[in-house]
């Protein structure tokens, strides 16, 4: 019975690492650990980070650091 609960394939994992194998090729030297994880989120997550409204976490990422808000002002 526990055989049946189990999914027939495993494109979906499959898919994601395909993707990180990518990711890490092309950035492997400019990205942190914690910076993958992140961007894989946001690869494996992308219709969910496609309806974020842009404009909104633009200025919530601005608004954390000083600098940021000299370098981009008021977004």
């Amino acid at each position: 019975r526990i055989y049946m609960t189990l999914p027939v394939t495993s494109a979906t994992a499959e898919r994601s690492f395909s993707a990180l194998r990518r990711l890490k090729t092309y950035l492997r030297s400019t990205m942190s650990q914690q910076r993958l994880n992140n961007v894989m989120l946001t690869h494996c997550h992308k219709r969910i980070c496609d309806t974020l409204p842009l404009k909104d976490v633009a200025c919530d990422f601005i608004a954390k650091n000083d600098r940021r808000q000299l370098y981009f002002g008021n977004f």
